[in-house]
């Protein structure tokens, strides 16, 4: 039997890769696309003081039941700001429902040609991860 439609083949190769998801779990579960936060860090390279750099981290609610974040807090030098996720104002928890996605970002701007390292700290009611510490760290060189 030839097939009429030559895409008829991809179609189906690419049908058969879905459907494969595990399932969730029913308790709110808070993901982060990464643990630590480096800024120009590739390579051994650095900032250059004056100069600012931004790193933003994805957070996201793989559970069935809503994650509500309750604090997001920065602890370290003030050469490192922390821009909140849009809807996010302290007393008032951030709702996250299923798959739903919100970002921060982290600013760095090094005043001194040296290591710097702080700390953002998420506060949810995620059952994997209550409190969840995400290590900054940056670099400042002289131009």
């Amino acid at each position: 039997m030839r097939l009429r439609n030559r895409w008829l083949p991809i179609i189906i190769f690419a049908l058969a890769g879905c459907g494969n998801e595990t399932e969730l779990p029913q308790a709110p579960t808070l993901f982060i696309d990464r643990e630590a936060l480096t800024f120009n860090r590739e390579f051994n390279h650095g900032t250059y003081v004056g100069q600012t750099t931004y790193n933003s981290l994805s957070i996201q609610n793989r559970g069935l039941d809503p994650l509500d974040i309750t604090a997001i807090t920065l602890a370290g030098p003030r050469v490192f700001t922390l821009q909140v996720p849009e809807g996010f104002t302290p007393g008032t928890p951030l709702r996250l429902e299923t798959y739903e996605r919100a970002f921060l970002t982290v600013a760095f701007l090094p005043t001194d040609d040296t290591e710097y390292d702080g700390t953002v700290t998420i506060v949810s009611n995620a059952a994997n991860a209550g409190e969840k510490v995400i290590t900054l760290n940056g670099l400042g060189v002289a131009p």
